[in-house]
């Protein structure tokens, strides 16, 4: 089985997930932030809204939050209708080729559930994923890759026990993985180079998945 991450590991929306939450919390805040003060990359959309909140010394209830990550999911359909995510090197037809070979495939993503396929749907990549965690159910990384086994061994899919890896491209997503004793393969493809994801634990770094040969070869000597 084989985690990943989304933005800055398989694609890049070129920004369109920040402004569709500055846009979102807008439509239920009443007043625009451009949240200046975050850093999107690695994060949470669950954490995000915590760090917006606690800058403003304000509290949500529960009802709060569905509606502003409501509205952020309409704002980014539209800005990615206007200008789809672009892949990362080698992306899908990697994916295409773990599928192919009976490897189950999940998510861990800071996302809320619906922008993250909102985002895999813009480069095609929505039907390799069945199952993961999300940035709407935890606000912590480690806590969303429990939430994608806990939903990988719920759905009886093979792997859920051992054989298992995770994919991206931050030191948050390296961190999750050496929480959760999994070993991962960090991609150079977003803000963080290979030497910082080396240095959080990742196993082995790529710029891109374009040498798929490498990273498989890296799999069956490390998952067996």
């Amino acid at each position: 089985m084989v985690l990943f991450d989304i933005d800055g590991t398989l694609l890049d929306t070129g920004g369109a997930g920040r402004q569709a939450f500055i846009r979102g919390l807008a439509r239920v805040m009443g007043a625009r932030d451009e949240l200046a003060y975050v850093s999107f990359a690695g994060n949470t959309d669950r954490k995000v809204l915590d760090q917006v909140m606690a800058a403003r010394g304000q509290r949500l209830e529960e009802e709060e939050i569905r509606r502003i990550f409501g509205e952020v999911a309409k704002e980014l359909r539209v800005l990615l209708r206007e200008n789809p995510a672009r892949a990362v090197a080698g992306a899908g037809s990697f994916l295409a080729r773990l599928a192919g070979a009976g490897v189950a495939l999940g998510l861990v993503t800071g996302n809320i559930r619906e922008c993250a396929y909102l985002k895999l749907g813009s480069v095609g990549f929505d039907r390799f994923f069945r199952f993961g965690g999300f940035g709407d159910e935890h606000a912590e990384r480690a806590e969303i890759g429990r939430a994608a086994l806990a939903a990988a061994a719920a759905a009886g899919i093979e792997g859920a026990e051992g054989g298992i890896c995770l994919v991206g491209d931050t030191p948050f997503d390296v961190a999750a993985g050496v929480a959760l004793g999994i070993p991962v393969i960090g991609v150079a493809a977003g803000k963080y180079g290979a030497c910082e994801l080396l240095a959080a634990g990742a196993g082995v770094v790529v710029a891109d998945f374009s040498d798929a040969g490498r990273l498989l070869d890296w799999m069956e000597a490390t998952l067996g």
